[in-house]
């Protein structure tokens, strides 16, 4: 009897045992099947992350080509609004400084004026290059778009638009000007200008070649403007809400780096234009992230035809006499001239009594 229950109880024993083994074996392999499985579903994890991941770049690449695309699109577009392109250029020339002066198409005699003076390189020192261009736009006048025609002809400077001649379409007329000349032109900066100005060519020249700022936009900054409801100058409420603009350049004439003009560009918009273009470049220039610097050398209301120095931009100048004056005082002091007391004792050409208490 003793002997059966001691045969029951190592027998329940080694059964026992065996059941254990088979039950720890039994988890170990459970245990392995599940990391295996466990290292499946990362696996299958990183799998689907990376395939999210490459889908999603596939997706920014195919929208940022396709923004691309389109932006190419806009340009050639706006291209399409040249109707005659006269200007000699030189692709092989890195030109300091394009002068792009946005000009009436009727203003032959004020062109005339700046290719006989401050346009005419004999009369500066500066041995860097630069490239003077008109942009006008077209009238209803037949007479006048043949004597344009001729004139681009004759002279080789001019970039005659299909947009109407208007105080409002100004904008138009730079935003064309800005893509023609980064299709066709290689330069430094570009000078943004207008035909009743006088430029002093050797200070252009060697403020553009001593600036170190990438993203230049410079000239006479204009803080806080008011926006005008009512004039010449108006905009509704509908175009701007706020009752002032950001920072931006006086129109007469500013300066924008090689750099800044390829970041504007993508921003223009010919169906989205605002009607004064000088503020228009300013909001542009903000959302390009390029900051408005004012610069010595940009006397945009010298209506008393005042001399100095360091001139690079006065405005205005709209008759020649002016202009003429300018112009001499400029090359008294670069040598081109010889000394004259009378004339260097002269401040200005004009309103003496402005010029006085200026």
């Amino acid at each position: 009897m003793k002997k059966s229950i001691y045969f029951y109880l190592r027998g329940a024993k080694i059964i026992s045992i065996v059941l254990s083994v088979f039950v720890t074996a039994s988890i170990f392999f459970i245990f392995i099947e599940i990391q295996e499985l466990k290292i499946k579903s990362e696996s299958q994890l990183k799998i689907n992350r990376n395939v999210a991941l490459v889908t999603t770049a596939i997706s920014l690449i195919s929208t940022v080509n396709k923004v691309g695309k389109d932006k190419k699109s806009e340009e050639k577009d706006a291209l399409l609004h040249i109707i005659i392109d006269s200007v000699e250029k030189d692709n092989s020339t890195l030109y300091t400084t394009l002068i792009l002066i946005s000009s009436f198409v009727n203003h032959k005699s004020r062109r005339n004026t700046i290719r006989e003076s401050w346009g005419n390189s004999s009369n500066w020192n500066t041995e860097q290059k630069y490239l003077l261009v008109f942009v006008v736009g077209r009238v209803m006048n037949t007479n006048s778009m043949i004597e344009i025609a001729e004139e681009a002809k004759l002279q080789k400077d001019i970039l005659y638009l299909d947009v109407f001649e208007d105080f409002y379409l100004l904008t138009k007329k730079v935003i064309i000007g800005f893509i023609w000349a980064k299709h066709n032109i290689n330069f430094k900066a570009l000078l943004k200008g207008d035909d009743d100005t006088f430029m002093n060519l050797d200070n252009i020249m060697k403020f553009v070649q001593h600036n170190e700022v990438t993203d230049g936009y410079f000239g006479n900054k204009i803080d806080r403007a008011y926006v005008k409801r009512s004039g010449r100058y108006q905009v509704t409420k509908d175009e701007r809400n706020e009752s002032n603009y950001n920072p931006y350049c006086s129109g007469g004439g500013f300066i924008l780096t090689n750099s800044s003009v390829y970041k504007m560009i993508p921003i223009f918009d010919l169906k989205k234009i605002f009607r004064i273009d000088d503020v228009f470049i300013g909001e542009v220039a903000l959302k390009a992230g390029i900051q408005v610097q004012s610069a010595k050398g940009f006397y945009m209301y010298n209506s008393w035809c005042e001399y100095k120095k360091d001139i690079m931009v006065s405005h205005p100048s709209i008759d020649s006499e002016c202009n003429s004056f300018l112009l001499k005082r400029s090359m008294i002091d670069n040598g081109k001239l010889p000394r004259n007391i009378e004339l260097e004792s002269t401040r200005c050409y004009k309103n003496i009594k402005e010029c006085i208490n200026s």
